[in-house]
């Protein structure tokens, strides 16, 4: 099995490979802008492809992804103050940047894409009543942007899972312990338990295709 995963540098991309390195048996490619910035040891990085470049530009991420199975996007925008995420757009913009690659390099075996996305997207069904005004302001604008990313995705016709974790709590530790499907409502979940449902289920078992499952505590 091969996967690549766009937003590996940090946080949930990060966590995902390590655990995945840690698996065994997947080979992984990453895409980076500056391979120099990775924090991995160097015996991680024995176990990785590093390809370096930019996933705003459709060249880079089709070498990214030209043997991929599975297509991990984790990629978000980074917030400098209140509800003025750094780089605004930025998912919706990558995310039809990879559909653009596939559709012109891969279209006769397109890989299964896993977008990490968030819970209240689209509708506020699976976040709890106290977080909603949460949600509503800090949270508003880069929902819009996965929202259009999302959408872009599920109409591609091209094989998806996206997952919506709810708020990230602080932590480094994998429980393994937590709740997932299309009706479940939480209030947090950490980065490396959202990274070892995508490695285990989604990918390890091959669940949720075609479908939108949230996580959380």
């Amino acid at each position: 099995m091969h996967i690549a995963v766009l937003g590996a540098t940090r946080n949930t991309g990060k966590f995902f490979v390590e655990q995945a390195i840690a698996k065994g048996g997947i080979d992984i490619t990453i895409l980076v802008r500056a391979p120099e910035s990775l924090t991995y040891t160097k015996e991680q990085l024995e176990k990785v492809t590093v390809v370096k470049g930019n996933a705003l530009v459709k060249d880079d991420v089709a070498t990214a992804i030209a043997d991929a199975d599975i297509v991990l996007f984790t990629l978000g925008a980074k917030f400098n103050g209140f509800n003025t995420p750094a780089d605004a757009g930025v998912e919706s913009e990558a995310a039809q940047m990879l559909l653009n690659a596939i559709k012109e390099k891969r279209a006769d075996r397109p890989p299964r894409l896993i977008m990490v996305s968030s819970t209240g997207v689209g509708s506020a069904h699976d976040v709890p009543l106290l977080m909603r005004p949460l949600y509503a302001t800090l949270l508003r604008t880069p929902h819009k942007h996965k929202g259009i990313a999302e959408n872009s995705i599920k109409g591609s016709g091209i094989p998806y899972t996206i997952v919506r974790p709810a708020f990230f709590k602080e932590g480094e530790t994998t429980t393994g312990k937590y709740r997932a499907g299309p009706d479940v409502r939480g209030y947090t979940i950490t980065r490396n338990d959202l990274a070892h449902f995508i490695l285990e289920t989604c990918v390890i078992k091959g669940e949720y295709l075609n479908e939108s499952p949230s996580i959380a505590y």
